[in-house]
């Protein structure tokens, strides 16, 4: 299969891209422009984003991005000391040496709850696959299997194949969760989007 990518976040007309939802069809927009229209038989976008139903719509379409298609180099420390006593935290930085590194944290709980910063002009709640691969970053620092002050490149474009990975449907398929997402990923990824 070729490789192509496509926005797969609820349409935003100001950016022009994503997938606009109608009774019946679905348009995909990039860059401003309708790019290809497919059927559904979903009852509403809710249930359409819930249940990943885009990547049936528009087969063709190899990898997914969510608001942003973020694809750059991450390094991050280990535990630099704790907040309050309690909170590791960390560093993470992005892109390269100039950009100033920024905090990491995990908050201890039932589940901790890893806080990371988002990369330069990228703050984008709703990209919940770069948020789980930073946090991923952080979790396996901490388990001594991802090596500190390297270099690593992260995507948070997400194949076809791995969605249901990304979005998973339950909420305990982690040992963490990430910062204010109480759902499951899919709830909140829906959610975040507006959709009721």
């Amino acid at each position: 299969m070729k490789e192509r990518i496509a926005p797969g976040h609820v349409y935003q007309a100001k950016l022009g891209t994503g997938i606009e939802w109608n009774p019946d069809t679905v348009t995909l927009w990039e860059g401003g422009e309708k790019m290809q229209t497919a059927r559904h038989t979903t009852q509403s976008p809710w249930e359409y984003w819930y249940n990943l139903t885009f990547a049936e719509s528009f087969p063709d379409v190899s990898h997914w991005w969510f608001r942003s298609a973020w694809t750059q180099k991450v390094r991050l420390t280990g535990i630099e000391g704790l907040m309050d006593g309690i909170t590791p935290w960390g560093y993470m930085q992005f892109i390269n040496e100039d950009e100033p590194a920024q905090i990491w944290t995990i908050t201890e709980g039932e589940r901790p709850e890893i806080a990371t910063p988002f990369p330069p002009n990228e703050v984008q709640p709703v990209n919940l696959p770069l948020r789980l691969a930073l946090a991923r970053l952080v979790a396996g620092v901490i388990a001594d299997e991802v090596q500190r002050d390297t270099w690593m490149l992260v995507t948070s474009l997400v194949q076809r194949d791995e969605l249901e990975t990304a979005f998973p449907d339950q909420t305990d398929t982690l040992p963490w969760i990430l910062e204010n997402i109480t759902g499951c990923l899919r709830q909140e990824f829906c959610r975040l989007q507006g959709l009721r």
